[in-house]
C-alpha cells in the first residue's frame, strides 16, 4: 500500500513541478513588459524619511541658500502629501540606482490653489543607465484666417504675414493679462502653425533636459507638439487648443501662441505633476509673487529663461516611477477646497 501511495504522489506531483518550471520561466517575461514591474522588484530603492530624502536633494543643490532650502522642503512635503502615488525612494537610488529597463505610463490628478484638480499625465523610460521623460501634446490648429501672437520675435522668417514686434497699449484694456513685452503677430496658416509646433518641440524640453544636465542627472526630457489630427489618440498625453493670444489660462484648457518659451516650459511642469511656488492669487497678474527662494525656480518664476527645474523638481518627476499604481488618482477626490 505504501508503494502504491507513493507511485501516485509522484505522479500528482510531476504536473505541479511542470507548471511550477513554466511559472518561473515566464514570470521574468512578463515583468520585463511590465513598465510598472520595479516598484515590486527585490531591488527597489528603500524608502525614506522626508527629512532624509531633503537632506540628499539639498547635497545636489548646493548652489541654494538656507531661504531656497526651506522653501523646497516645504514644496517636496506638500507635493507628495497631494500625490496619489505613495513612496518615498532615496533621491540617489531614483536617479543613480541599478533600476531595470522598461517604461510606465503615469497619471492621475493634482489639486492647483486649493480650487481645481489638473491632468497630470507623462510617461517615463528607463534605457541603459539614463532616464528619458515623454510628452505628447495633441494640438487643435485654429482657424487659418485668424492672426495669431508669436511667442518672440525671431520667427519673421518662419510664419505667413509676420508683423513688426511693437509695444501694445491696448492690452491695458483687455482681459488678456501677459508680460510686458513686444508683442508680433502672424497670419494662423498651416506654415505659421507648424513652424510654432517645431519651435515648442524643439525648445521647451530643452529646459528641462539642460538643468538636468546642470546637476548631474541622468535625464532626458522629450516633449512633442503634434497636430491633434495626426496624433493616434492613444499616444496624446492631453489635446489642447491653440488659442491666438498670451492671456492667463489653466495649463490643461489651451495653449497660448502667445506664451513666450519659458512660460510653456512652467505649464508642461504641471502635467509633470509639479506643482505652482508662488503666492496663490498672484498667479493672476505679472509679475507673480514666489515663494521666498522660489525665484530661482521654473515653477515659481515661469518667464525667465535663467530659472532652473531644480533636483528636487527631477526627484518629484521621477519618484512616481518606483510607486505602486494608485487605486484613486485623485487622492481628495471627496474633500471640499
Amino acid at each position: 500500500m505504501r508503494q502504491g501511495h507513493s507511485a501516485s504522489a509522484s505522479r500528482q506531483a510531476a504536473p505541479r513541478r511542470v507548471a511550477s518550471l513554466v511559472v518561473g520561466l515566464l514570470a521574468p517575461i512578463a515583468l520585463a513588459g511590465c513598465g510598472a514591474s520595479r516598484a515590486a522588484d527585490s531591488r527597489a530603492p528603500r524608502e525614506a524619511t522626508i527629512d532624509e530624502i531633503a537632506a540628499e536633494l539639498d547635497t545636489m543643490s548646493s548652489s541654494l541658500g538656507p531661504a531656497h532650502r526651506e522653501t523646497f522642503r516645504g514644496v517636496l512635503t506638500d507635493t507628495i502629501a497631494k500625490d496619489a502615488y505613495a513612496c518615498l525612494p532615496r533621491p540617489r537610488d531614483v536617479f543613480f540606482g541599478d533600476t531595470p529597463e522598461g517604461e510606465r505610463t503615469i497619471s492621475g490628478q493634482m489639486p492647483h490653489y486649493g480650487f481645481f484638480f489638473g491632468p497630470m499625465r507623462y510617461r517615463v523610460a528607463r534605457s541603459g543607465d539614463r532616464w528619458i521623460v515623454r510628452i505628447v501634446v495633441a494640438v487643435v490648429p485654429p482657424e487659418p484666417h485668424v492672426m495669431l501672437e508669436v511667442p518672440d520675435c525671431t520667427m519673421g522668417a518662419e510664419v505667413d504675414e509676420p508683423t513688426a514686434c511693437a509695444e501694445d497699449p491696448a492690452r491695458e484694456t483687455t482681459l488678456e493679462v501677459c508680460p510686458p513685452r513686444p508683442r508680433g503677430l502672424a497670419r494662423a496658416t498651416e506654415r505659421t502653425v507648424t513652424a510654432l509646433l517645431h519651435r515648442y518641440s524643439r525648445a521647451v524640453a530643452a529646459y528641462w533636459s539642460r538643468d538636468a544636465r546642470a546637476a548631474g542627472l541622468p535625464i532626458d526630457y522629450d516633449f512633442r507638439f503634434e497636430r491633434a489630427a495626426e496624433v493616434d489618440p492613444s499616444r496624446a498625453d492631453i489635446t489642447l487648443a491653440l488659442a491666438t493670444t498670451c492671456g492667463r489660462t489653466p495649463y490643461f484648457s489651451s495653449i497660448r501662441s502667445g506664451w513666450s518659451l519659458p512660460i510653456l516650459a512652467h505649464e508642461m511642469g504641471h502635467l509633470l505633476g509639479l506643482l505652482d511656488e508662488y503666492e496663490t492669487f498672484s498667479g493672476m497678474l505679472y509679475p507673480k509673487t514666489p515663494f521666498p527662494g522660489a525665484e530661482v525656480s521654473r515653477m515659481g518664476l515661469s518667464m525667465r529663461e535663467s530659472t532652473r527645474v531644480l533636483p528636487t523638481h527631477h526627484y518629484l518627476v521621477l519618484r512616481r516611477w518606483f510607486c505602486k499604481p494608485p487605486k484613486e488618482t485623485t487622492p481628495f477626490r471627496d474633500a471640499l477646497w
